[in-house]
């Protein structure tokens, strides 16, 4: 005998009440299968360090272990500059909001640290101050201060 909660041809019930308790099951799995990127996120941000001392820690470690060790080194100097050239074009990207300030700022960082590596080679000082430069502007553009207006002249 059928359950009274199963669907049954012969319960009586309109065929549109019997096509939804058909669906339930699959809108079940559905929203199972759409929530386990979001579960799987939160499980990856448990295991992330949270304060900057920690990231810190994490990214020297793993730095000094892996990039001294990989056996295709000669690919890690355009790869890094590519993402130099992303960074560059997400901080131009927000110039309307921000101002010329920090992307001015991060492509002379730049510019430092390809013509320092270039010219340069042992120079880290050189390096440094491009680096510094790359997260000054970075940083600029994260926190919102307001650009410089040009000085318009008045009548």
């Amino acid at each position: 005998m059928d359950s009274p909660t199963s669907p049954n041809k012969n319960c009586g019930c309109s065929p549109a009440l019997q096509a939804t308790r058909a669906e339930q099951p699959v809108l079940k799995v559905k929203k199972t299968y759409k929530s386990i990127p979001s579960i799987l996120l939160s499980v990856g941000i448990a295991f992330f360090p949270k304060c900057p001392l920690c990231w810190a820690a994490y990214m020297s470690m793993f730095g000094s272990f892996g990039l001294s060790n990989l056996p295709y080194m000669g690919w890690l100097l355009p790869v890094l500059v590519g993402f130099l050239g992303l960074h560059l074009y997400l901080i131009f990207r927000k110039t309307k909001k921000k101002g010329y300030g920090p992307f001015v700022i991060s492509v002379l960082g730049a510019v430092i640290i390809l013509g320092g590596r270039m010219l340069f080679p042992l120079s880290k000082p050189v390096l440094f101050l491009g680096m510094l430069l790359v997260l000054t502007g970075s940083l600029w553009n994260s926190f919102s201060i307001k650009p410089i207006k040009q000085l318009s002249p008045t009548v």
